[in-house]
């Protein structure tokens, strides 16, 4: 669950909008007044002079901004193989970044927020000043709440994702009595949706319409009214912001999730003062609990946490659903090799909520974090300088600098993953079998990613889907790591063992791996690509 809470997870690239993007941006009854002002701030945004005011002493990897905004997995990794651990800078389509090699990482990560800032860089990248989307004074409490009652007790929450996932299955995914195609994505989405909102505001709204509705597309409107603002130069922004009609989108949505939660909050309140009352157990109730008494009917702070979390959870916890679905039907011959260690560990419905059940799906935690290496982030670590900084390489950071890390350089990089092109379902779960006494590399090369952030749960703990490092930060980094990561492996590991239990997976004949879409650094898999599904005879 990478995050746009400030202190969750460093990453900008948070939801699926590639599919449908030109509609809502051009959209309207009068397209040709909507086009012909696109075009001509485009050409000023695309012939507007770069200004470097940081004076980084780094060299420049130049591109086109349109091909920043199209291909810049592709550029990225072209310009990490021209300058690996060295510093470099490069023009994006949100401005100047100082990419920062996983080498260097380690000498950033710890630096407090005052001196190098995640906060402030979210913020920065996510216009928060016009989009609401940050939680201010509330990001402690949402991160303790997320990392305390949501990581700390997930086995108590199987069985309701458990019976959550098997309502939408039976009520929206098609019979496959034969080989049927079906669009994976659009559903995806749905069914994280539902689960994480089961957790989220409980089963009173999660299956709600209106709320599937406003939690879904409130990243989407969140994200075009982003790309629409960085059209214009800030200094026009503040008057821009009345043009951008997703803005007044965003405070529709607070509304409506407000007005939502609000009956369900007063009744709770209002229950509470019964004797023997039983408090329920969703994130409704957990920050209800935590707020300050003069905050406990402050609805609009719950509509905007809600749709905070939706925002951070929903599209990047599906697009990694997903990206591993299309991986095993490419990838057939590791379909029977996970369904055996599913029928294993998940042996009855008891299983499915036992503690162990989730972290015993070894193999199926490889595959989940292979899907990930190659089609996660395109860029990560994003932070503001905010006091001067001087790398051991010499590089010095003035303040205001703006930084990124390389990430799908680093993901086929083969000094720290051997073979780094192939997918290897079962790469991560080979080395979590290694002895304790043994280097943990992919390769020979003596250049090794850090060790995890995380206390291991066994000798190789750091190869498991949810551990990061200084190489592995799809998750973010250090005290910015996602706090909802573990949730999010628990939703994904359960989607996929049911359906690979229950179903089996492949492409349309002729075709091959659906590709991703690409805009401005967001990378998403399709979501027109029809996938087959085939039921499985009892067994």
């Amino acid at each position: 669950m990478p995050s746009i809470i400030e202190n969750a997870s460093p990453r900008t690239n948070f939801t699926t909008v590639a599919d449908v993007l030109p509609s809502n941006v051009l959209g309207g009854s009068r397209l040709s007044y909507y086009v012909a002002i696109s075009a001509i701030l485009l050409c000023i945004w695309l012939f507007q002079p770069d200004k470097q005011k940081c004076g980084v002493s780094a060299p420049f990897y130049k591109a086109s901004r349109l091909k920043w905004m199209f291909s810049a997995d592709t550029l990225v990794k072209d310009s990490y193989s021209k300058f690996r651990d060295a510093v470099y800078q490069i023009k994006t389509t949100e401005g100047v970044r100082t990419i920062i090699p996983a080498s260097l990482v380690g000498e950033l990560k710890g630096l407090p927020e005052d001196t190098l800032s995640a906060r402030t860089a979210v913020k920065e990248a996510m216009l928060s000043e016009y989009t609401k989307l940050c939680a201010g004074q509330h990001a402690d409490t949402l991160s303790l709440l997320l990392k305390c009652k949501m990581t700390g007790q997930l086995a108590r929450m199987t069985p309701q994702l458990k019976e959550e996932l098997e309502y939408i299955i039976a009520t929206e995914f098609p019979e496959c009595e034969e080989w049927t195609p079906f669009k994976i994505q659009p559903f995806m989405i749905r069914t994280v949706s539902r689960l994480s909102g089961r957790i989220f505001v409980g089963p009173a709204l999660n299956r709600m319409e209106e709320w599937m509705d406003v939690s879904i597309n409130f990243a989407v409107t969140a994200f075009i009214a982003v790309i629409k603002l960085q059209f214009f130069p800030p200094w026009m922004r503040p008057a821009a912001q009345y043009l951008v009609s997703e803005l007044r989108t965003i405070e529709k949505d607070l509304e409506k999730a407000q007005a939502m939660l609000t009956p369900i909050i007063e009744e709770r309140i209002r229950d509470s003062e019964i004797p023997g009352y039983e408090k329920p157990d969703d994130f409704v109730q957990w920050l209800l609990d935590a707020l300050p008494e003069d905050q406990k009917r402050d609805f609009y702070i719950q509509g905007k946490v809600q749709l905070l979390l939706s925002a951070a959870s929903i599209h990047t916890t599906s697009n990694l659903t997903t990206d591993c679905i299309y991986d095993l039907a490419v990838h057939q011959d590791m379909q029977e090799i996970l369904r055996e260690e599913a029928r294993e560990v998940l042996e009855d419905d008891e299983a499915w909520g036992r503690k162990d059940s989730m972290p015993r799906l070894k193999k199926l935690d490889s595959f989940i974090k292979e899907s990930q290496r190659l089609s996660g982030n395109v860029t990560s670590f994003i932070r503001k300088v905010m006091k001067p900084i001087d790398l051991s390489d010499g590089t010095h950071l003035p303040a205001g600098t703006s930084l990124l890390a390389p990430m799908a350089g680093v993901a086929i990089d083969a000094r720290y993953y051997s073979n780094p092109d192939v997918f290897d379902g079962l790469r991560f779960w080979k080395l979590r079998q290694q002895p304790q006494s043994q280097p943990q590399s992919t390769s020979s090369s003596p250049t090794t990613p850090s060790p995890t952030d995380d206390p291991p749960t066994n000798p190789n703990g750091r190869w498991q889907f949810t551990s990061i490092s200084d190489a592995a930060m799809n998750f973010g980094l250090g005290k910015h790591a996602c706090p909802g990561r573990f949730f999010a492996s628990c939703e994904i590991k359960m989607v996929l063992a049911y359906l690979l239990l229950n179903y089996d997976i492949k492409l349309r004949d002729g075709e091959g791996r659906p590709a991703p879409n690409m805009f401005m650094m967001t990378k998403s898999p399709s979501m027109t690509a029809e996938i087959m599904f085939r039921r499985r005879s009892a067994c």
